[in-house]
């Protein structure tokens, strides 16, 4: 008997931290003001403009660039696919 609470104790002791924890990292993240995603769009269109207009130097880099940035970009909250 000893054994079975000394268990229930040690289990309630491991779910707590764990319930708290996936509580905070599951919390609804707060909304990003207009300003900010429209500042951070431009910032944005302007890294793929700049990969696009020196493509001559490196095609194929600039290539990898341009896709990187329109697939991290997509993923953004807020982004173009959010």
């Amino acid at each position: 008997m000893a054994l079975l609470v000394t268990l229930f104790l040690a289990l309630a002791a491991l779910a707590v931290p764990i319930a708290y924890w996936l509580g905070r990292n599951t919390a609804p993240v707060p909304p990003v003001p207009a300003a900010e995603l429209a500042e951070r769009d431009a910032f944005i269109e302007q890294l793929r403009e700049l990969a696009w207009q020196h493509r001559d130097i490196a095609p194929e880099l600039s290539t990898i660039i341009i896709d990187e940035i329109t697939t991290r970009h997509r993923q953004l909250p807020g982004g173009p696919n959010a």
